[in-house]
Parts: structure tokens; sequence; C-alpha cells
């Protein structure tokens, strides 16, 4: 029987660089635009696979907005909303192991 570590089934979805924050910031509806900017660093290729792979994982919906202009926005769905316990509670370990230093 091949076992497999639980986590690695996670890490292959939001373990890859950007993602952790991408759905930290998804706790609001955002446009593409405004997650690229406040994620900062991240380009929009990255960012386009980034989401793809969580809206196909369930984790966030698309939603293509036909005003004018058109543009595409993403929220997280309940199982995205359930992740959000997860990460505050790693927020919640490095804050208390990897402490903010003061300049």
């Amino acid at each position: 029987m091949d076992r497999q570590c639980p986590i690695t089934k996670a890490a292959k979805v939001i373990g890859r660089k950007w993602t952790l924050e991408m759905i930290y910031y998804l706790r609001e509806r955002k446009r593409f635009c405004e997650l690229q900017e406040i994620v900062g660093g991240v380009n929009p290729t990255t960012l386009t696979q980034r989401l793809k792979v969580l809206e196909q994982s369930g984790i966030i919906q698309r939603y293509a907005i036909s005003n004018a202009p058109r543009h595409v926005e993403y929220d997280l769905t309940e199982k995205g909303k359930d992740l959000l316990s997860v990460i505050n509670s790693l927020g919640e370990w490095v804050g208390r192991w990897y402490p903010v230093e003061e300049k």
C-alpha cells in the first residue's frame, strides 16, 4: 500500500509560490489587476497559472464581468473560505515564531 503524507495533496494545490498570499487576499472579491498589485512581485503569467489551478481545485471562482471595460473578478468558494482558517492559523504561527523585526 502506497501511503502518502496527507499534506502532499494540499501542497500540490497551495504549496507553490504566491498561492497562499493570493488566497489570503481573495477574502474579498478582487479583479485580476487588483490581485496582481496587492500580491506584488508576481508576473501576470504566473498569476494566471496559479488562478487556473485554484479554480480547477474548486478553491476560487472566476467571474467574467461584461461591463465596459470587460474584466475578470475572482472570489473564494466555500472550499476556499474553509481554507482561510488554516491560513489564519499559519499566520498566528508565523507571528509567534517569526516576529517582524523593527528597523
